[in-house]
């Protein structure tokens, strides 16, 4: 497709994305509240973005974000740098938070979809974006994610661990079954045939065990983690950058991020501790 192309004066030239194509945003030929950019050195108005531009990204492209300035300009990120671009923008007051972000996803039979939201919304799926808004919050959701990761993984190792002390056979097909989780494409039904298979030899599902090992690890790793990360984040809140338009955060965040997670975590550890694995004990032991 052909682009109108214009000759600019007195433009400066700015950057669609780190390591994509630079553009130029003013031209003094144009009205100011028409925008323009350029692929590949060719130049056209952003009203034909979505027709032209964008469509030429998406040829080697399977992710796109299409962030709107605070002047009304248009920047658009690939997946690798949009973090980084978009964080400093944020800082500069490029971008505020109503800030409109269309993000362009590519299916796997080749279609884009599109969403649009506001860049505070589109910022609390990235801790890096989301802390320059929420700089407590967004610690105490990282330690929740991370808690349950860690929990997870403790949990497996001592489920491995108990198995391990009933029957040795059990510990290793225990570590069959957690290792058919993690084979690429396997699916559901290649999942079904290993357990089955399993099951007939052992009579135990330990696909199951190693399900109720996760839910459980999660559960107790998540609550002291979103403590935890709550804590770091008031100890670095002061010390951390913030957006320019970014809120106070709410009161009583304290006892939400803190506190509460903290006295839920001593519960649910004690509960773990004194009663739901003694009584796990007895019943492996039978």
């Amino acid at each position: 497709m052909d682009f109108e192309t214009k000759q600019f004066n007195d433009a400066s030239p700015t950057s669609i994305g780190a390591g994509l194509q630079s553009v130029t945003m003013e031209d003094s030929k144009l009205n100011s509240s028409e925008n323009t950019g350029s692929v590949d050195g060719e130049l056209f108005s952003f009203a034909d973005w979505e027709e032209s531009g964008l469509n030429s990204l998406k040829n080697n492209k399977d992710w796109l974000a299409v962030a709107q300035t605070s002047s009304g300009e248009q920047r658009i990120f690939d997946k690798k740098q949009f973090i980084p671009a978009l964080r400093a923008g944020i800082l500069d007051g490029l971008f505020t938070a109503g800030s409109a972000v269309d993000v362009h996803v590519k299916a796997q039979d080749g279609t884009w979809n599109k969403t649009t939201s506001s860049l505070a919304q589109f910022a609390k799926g990235h801790f890096h974006l989301r802390v320059l808004y929420e700089p407590v919050w967004s610690h105490a959701m990282a330690g929740l994610k991370w808690g349950a990761l860690v929990g997870i993984g403790l949990k497996l190792l001592d489920t491995l661990i108990l198995l391990g002390s009933v029957d040795p056979s059990m510990a290793v097909l225990f570590l069959v079954a957690i290792g058919v989780c993690f084979i690429p494409r396997i699916g559901m039904a290649g999942v079904a045939m290993v357990s089955f298979m399993m099951f007939k030899y052992s009579k135990a599902n330990f696909f199951m065990i190693g399900l109720s090992a996760a839910l459980i690890g999660a559960t107790l790793g998540c609550i002291p983690g979103m403590a935890i990360g709550g804590a770091v984040g008031f100890s670095r809140k002061k010390e951390l950058p913030q957006a320019p338009d970014a809120e106070p955060e709410p009161d009583g965040l304290m006892l939400k991020a803190v506190v509460f997670p903290f006295l839920g975590g001593v519960a649910l550890w004690s509960f773990y501790l004194f009663i739901f694995n003694p009584w796990l004990l007895s019943i492996l032991e039978k």
